[in-house]
């Protein structure tokens, strides 16, 4: 089931760092270089992605969070940003699904579940960056239909150029074929 969240207060953030919880390890060292215990260094990661999720992420209007989840266990979860000046058009972010629930297909699950929620209101655009090591991600998002149309990526919102990455793009023309303009 796809759920879709646009304030703070109806996520359940202790399900949602499970799916992060692998990457929040993993970013201890680039927020918190002086940490050495991995879990007080985990936590800490979470109060701050708490933090940019209740002040900054739900602040802004348009901006929601989607997750598939299987019964009471959440899968996989994606932020969506609405691009200024532009109808139906999204900056995504922050793919991931839960480190014990990986290949299976669950991120494509979430895009196609995404992709109709969106499509209700005719064509649409999302733009992603992608890191060029991460072969899996890059596999699920062309195997969704996303293209790549950048070899530097440029974050459609403020300008960021990352040369490590792909820039993504999916786009959806009403009453076509998908894959098809």
């Amino acid at each position: 089931m796809l759920l879709k969240f646009e304030r703070m207060e109806d996520v359940d953030f202790s399900k949602l760092m499970e799916i992060y919880r692998e990457s929040n390890t993993d970013n201890i060292p680039y927020f918190f270089p002086g940490c050495t215990d991995e879990e007080t260094g985990r936590k800490q990661v979470e109060e701050g992605f708490n933090a940019y999720l209740r002040e900054r992420f739900f602040s802004e209007p348009g901006n929601r969070y989607y997750v598939l989840s299987e019964g009471d266990v959440w899968l996989s979860a994606i932020r969506l940003f609405p691009v200024p000046g532009r109808d139906n058009a999204f900056y995504a972010e922050a793919l991931e699904t839960r480190p014990d629930r990986r290949k299976e297909g669950h991120a494509a699950e979430l895009f196609r579940q995404l992709f109709r929620e969106l499509s209700e209101n005719g064509s649409f655009e999302i733009t992603d960056s992608v890191s060029k090591k991460n072969i899996a991600s890059l596999r699920t998002h062309e195997a969704c239909g996303f293209q790549i149309f950048q070899e530097n990526s440029v974050c459609v919102l403020n300008g960021y150029e990352n040369p490590d990455a792909y820039g993504m793009r999916y786009d959806y023309e009403a009453g076509s074929v998908q894959g098809e303009k």
